[in-house]
């Protein structure tokens, strides 16, 4: 695969499951944080889950606030917004999609 992106992060809201004649499949939100130095910046990505994408979400469940890990291919799609403005924004295909923390663990300090 030329087109590869592997991204690890927390997710923003619950995944969004969808159906159609196609099947089931989803779309999930996650924010990847990047620091450098004393700055730190946060980067909100959409993934779009189809086929064993979807089986990995179905069988991890994340829920929001869990860290996940993905991987899959970068697209750019273009859209028309409420106020007719067109629009891209970047989306990732996940082709493996995995729960690396839940929330509760994320902020435990151990003791």
């Amino acid at each position: 695969m030329d087109n590869e992106i592997r991204l690890i992060g927390n997710l923003v809201k619950d995944p969004e499951i969808y159906s159609s004649n196609a099947g089931e499949h989803a779309k999930i939100r996650i924010a990847c944080n990047t620091k450098y130095g004393k700055k730190e910046s946060t980067l909100f990505i959409d993934v779009k889950l189809f086929g064993y994408s979807y089986k990995d979400l179905q069988y991890f469940n994340p829920v929001k606030g869990d860290k996940v890990s993905v991987v899959g291919r970068l697209e750019i799609e273009d859209y028309v917004d409420k106020n007719g403005m067109e629009r891209r924004d970047a989306v990732v295909y996940s082709n493996q999609m995995h729960k690396i923390a839940t929330k509760r663990s994320v902020e435990s300090n151990f003791e």
